[in-house]
């Protein structure tokens, strides 16, 4: 597909000729500097020579193939790789015929942040969580926020060495309960993730997963069994829209949220609304009906679009496409749903689906007021779920 003219043509002409949904698919697809996405096969690439076999750990899950290659089984993305391959997330690798973790113990980021930043709203209102990352992810999203650390491995990323142990030494040492993987993808990072939040539970902590759901059935049972609550992005309601913007399966991130939710452990969704590229208010209902049939007190996030990476020339979400997706998605009967992105709109709070009591109020990532007492609603003691409200 080419733009119109090779670029000969002024944004305000090519929008002329194009609705501007066209338009903003066409640019997301193919032109204004975005690249179009990867195949699925990963191209051969060259093993960082500073990591010996003997400093890496061999992956979860993986089988041998036939002349040394070796087939990643962690994600959709089925990586197939030969001797010196890494795989399309950046951050496996193989060697001697084995696949081996770039990013055991390598975090490229640590902070401490509020629980309300990944989002996760009903879990621990106001409380920090030690949040931390390594280079590399399973998708390429054209507007990733956080593409300087995931869309690369991890020799183009400052790194820390940093034990399971020692991460779990850290939140402990600064007073926190939770720990969460995130900014990145845990997919990207799986062992260590796994390993650091076994520890952590096993210690008192506790821990929440921002992952994208795009993971095959084992692994991300095992994910499930050392979690506690979990921050699923769905990034959209197209097969056409994963494929080409995300470089996923919308398939596989569903059947991620159906098994998080028949386990019972925690879990928000969230959609980053995207200009002319998933804001139809058809799909967006879409979502909040699916979301309604597996369980109504599911918390949907609706997130502004900020332009980033590859979608600089798009714009931010109309604050009316926002506030008509909210209003859509609780026709559906979702009993939580909230706007993100939106300093001082009151799409952020928390109200009592019984009674309509301010319950939650937030301002950005700053929570104001919790007036939830041991889970219930205060005015008329209806069950507002979530974890650790008070």
């Amino acid at each position: 597909m080419n733009l119109p003219g090779a670029f000969g043509k002024s944004y305000q002409s090519m929008q002329s000729d194009l609705s501007r949904r066209q338009f903003l698919q066409t640019c997301a697809a193919c032109g204004l500097g975005l690249a179009v996405g990867a195949p699925l096969a990963y191209a051969r690439r060259e093993a960082p020579t500073t990591w010996p076999v003997a400093s890496l750990k061999e992956a979860f899950f993986w089988e041998a193939l036939a002349d040394g290659r070796t087939h990643c089984m962690t994600c959709p993305n089925g990586c197939v790789s030969e001797e010196g391959g890494i795989t399309r997330c950046r951050t496996r690798i193989n060697r001697g015929g084995k696949l081996y973790t770039m990013t055991y113990g390598k975090p490229c980021v640590i902070y401490m942040d509020p629980l309300e930043k990944n989002p996760l709203y009903h879990v621990a209102p106001g409380h920090q969580a030690l949040a931390t990352a390594t280079a590399g992810c399973n998708l390429y999203c054209h507007y990733c926020q956080n593409w300087e650390i995931s869309q690369v491995g991890p020799n183009k990323t400052k790194n820390m060495d940093l034990s399971p142990e020692a991460l779990v030494a850290e939140a402990r040492e600064r007073g926190l309960k939770w720990l969460t993987f995130s900014y990145t993808e845990p997919v990207a990072y799986y062992e260590y993730a796994v390993d650091a939040a076994r520890l952590a539970r096993s210690q008192g902590l506790k821990v929440a997963m921002v992952t994208a759901g795009y993971i095959n059935p084992k692994p991300l049972n095992q994910l499930i069994a050392v979690s506690d609550a979990f921050s699923i992005t769905l990034k959209g309601y197209t097969s056409s829209f994963y494929k080409d913007i995300c470089g996923g399966t919308l398939e596989d991130v569903w059947r991620c949220i159906k098994t998080i939710a028949k386990s019972g452990k925690w879990m928000e969704v969230v959609t980053l609304i995207v200009p002319g590229l998933n804001d139809e208010e058809n799909g967006l209902r879409s979502i909040a009906r699916s979301l309604a049939q597996l369980n109504p007190d599911i918390p949907l996030h609706f997130l502004r679009f900020a332009p980033a990476y590859k979608l600089k020339l798009i714009p931010s979400t109309p604050l009316r496409t926002l506030e008509k997706a909210r209003d859509a998605a609780r026709r559906e009967g979702l009993h939580f749903v909230y706007l993100s992105n939106l300093p001082g709109h009151d799409g952020a709070n928390t109200y009592c689906p019984a009674c309509s009591k301010l319950l939650v109020e937030r301002v950005g990532f700053k929570v104001l007021n919790n007036r939830v007492l041991r889970g219930r609603c205060p005015a008329c003691a209806h069950a507002i779920p979530g974890l650790d409200w008070n």
